[in-house]
């Protein structure tokens, strides 16, 4: 029978990091570092994750963030109840990013409005009618 426990073996776990929201990401693994720190373990990978965090944040904070998924988006965008079934009334921006929001798209972008709307104006179908309102073609 071979013993499990070999000295100098390392378990390697892969955990994908989300962008979504880096804050809370940011959070988790300041928590695990410090239960790493109360069993003895080595904390080098968990220091090298959160200072990549704490690097994005900083990015983030100086205006240079990487915008949010555009496919992702719209495809969540198409989800909603009033693209699947459109009415005779317009249905709003602010809607839109509330709805985006419950989904898991991260708000805190420099003029997310603004994005969303060109990426409203570039599906099939959508037309602005207002400012923040749009109705699917047909249906005005």
């Amino acid at each position: 029978m071979e013993d499990s426990h070999i000295p100098g073996r390392e378990a390697v776990i892969r955990i994908p990091v989300s962008t979504e929201n880096i804050r809370e990401e940011l959070n988790f693994y300041r928590s695990l570092k410090e239960q790493f720190r109360l069993y003895d373990k080595p904390v080098d990978d968990l220091d090298f994750i959160i200072r990549n965090l704490e690097e994005q944040i900083r990015e983030f904070d100086e205006g240079n963030a990487p915008l949010p998924d555009q496919r992702r988006i719209m495809e969540l965008i198409a989800k909603h109840p009033y693209f699947k079934n459109p009415c005779d009334y317009p249905i709003r921006l602010l809607t839109i990013l509330k709805y985006l929001k419950r989904k898991g798209i991260n708000m805190h972008y420099a003029d997310i409005d603004v994005y969303v709307d060109n990426l409203l104006q570039k599906m099939d179908g959508v037309r602005k009618v207002g400012r923040g309102l749009y109705i699917m073609r047909g249906r005005e």
